[in-house]
Order: C-alpha cells, then sequence, then structure tokens
C-alpha cells in the first residue's frame, strides 16, 4: 500500500513540476512578444511618393504612409476608409486595363 501511495505522490509532483515549467515558458513568449509588439508599434511609419499630388509625372512629395492609403510600390495611389474600396482601387491600378 505504501508503493502505490508513493507513486501517487510522485506522480501528482511531477505533473505539478510540468504545468509550473509549462507556465514560466509561457510567460516568457508572452514578454518577447510584448517586447516586440511595443517596438513596432513606436516605429516611425513607411514613406511613399504621394503620386496624387502630381498625378502627371506618378510622383509626389514622400509622405508617411496612412492606414487608409492604398500603396502599390513605393507609391500612394489611393486612399478610402473602407477596406474592399481600397482592394478594389489596387486590383484595379495593377490589372493593366485602361480606366
Amino acid at each position: 500500500m505504501k508503493t502505490r501511495a508513493a507513486r501517487m505522490v510522485l506522480a501528482t509532483s511531477v505533473a505539478l513540476a510540468t504545468l509550473a515549467a509549462a507556465e514560466t515558458a509561457y510567460a516568457q513568449d508572452y514578454q518577447s512578444y510584448e517586447a516586440a509588439y511595443v517596438h513596432r508599434r513606436h516605429a516611425a511609419p513607411p514613406y511613399a511618393y504621394d503620386t496624387q499630388a502630381n498625378p502627371n509625372y506618378g510622383f509626389g512629395p514622400l509622405v508617411p504612409v496612412d492606414p487608409n492609403d492604398v500603396i502599390s510600390g513605393n507609391r500612394i495611389i489611393g486612399r478610402d476608409p473602407d477596406p474592399f474600396i481600397r482592394g478594389e482601387i489596387l486590383r484595379h491600378y495593377d490589372s493593366g486595363w485602361p480606366d
């Protein structure tokens, strides 16, 4: 009977040690993810040429990119708050078909 009780205590302690190790690993992964997220959040925004400022040549001033901008390469080709419309603008711009 003592052997069975000793095995139960040993199995329980192994299970608790495994859970503690897994929790520590999860906490470290979360901290590294959080540090990477904070770094990206404070990074400078990318810049692109505003083609709408000079449509004849396709290049305008170099401006920071807004979340509502439609970008192809390094050019801002349009702006719209609706993601579906931004996708349509990009598809029509890259299709090669005339307007």
